[in-house]
């Protein structure tokens, strides 16, 4: 999967501490999400997903993991909704997915997360997850995890 994106790692503008958001709650009350929102919930599925490909977590258990999992199940849903908006008025659509993944390599740090060295394939993993005309179920983005 390496290369699937033109994800330049080498240039980080912030050391963001590892947080999640509910994003589902945005859109339980029918709220527009901020673009700050958007790009929090790709980045902390990318981290998820890299810590999960290295070994290091699950999709089931503590609250980040289930906080990753809501993230994407809420990423894909607004991707297939045609009624899904930033706060700004732009629609969330594939192309503003498409150039927020792309970037991730840019928000996220150069070093110091668990399964660094999975970023690339993560956010290839989550652009594959999200593009995909049906939901995955946890334990089917679970399985890829490799066991001990």
């Amino acid at each position: 999967m390496q290369g699937c994106l033109s994800v330049e790692m080498q240039t980080t503008h912030e050391n963001r501490a590892a947080s999640t958001i509910d994003a589902g709650a945005a859109a339980r009350r029918g709220a527009a999400v901020s673009r700050a929102e958007f790009l929090l919930t790709i980045d902390s599925c990318v981290r998820h997903l890299a810590a999960m490909l290295a070994g290091l977590e699950s999709t089931t258990g503590d609250g980040k993991s289930s906080s990753a999992e809501r993230g994407r199940v809420q990423l894909w849903q607004w991707l297939h909704d045609a009624n899904a908006f930033l706060d700004e008025g732009t629609p969330i659509d594939f192309a503003l997915f498409d150039a927020a993944i792309q970037r991730v390599g840019e928000r996220l740090p150069r070093r110091g997360l668990p399964g660094q060295e999975n970023i690339l394939q993560a956010a290839c993993l989550l652009a594959e997850l999200t593009h995909a005309c049906t939901l995955a179920e946890p334990a089917v983005v679970s399985a890829l995890a490799p066991r001990p």
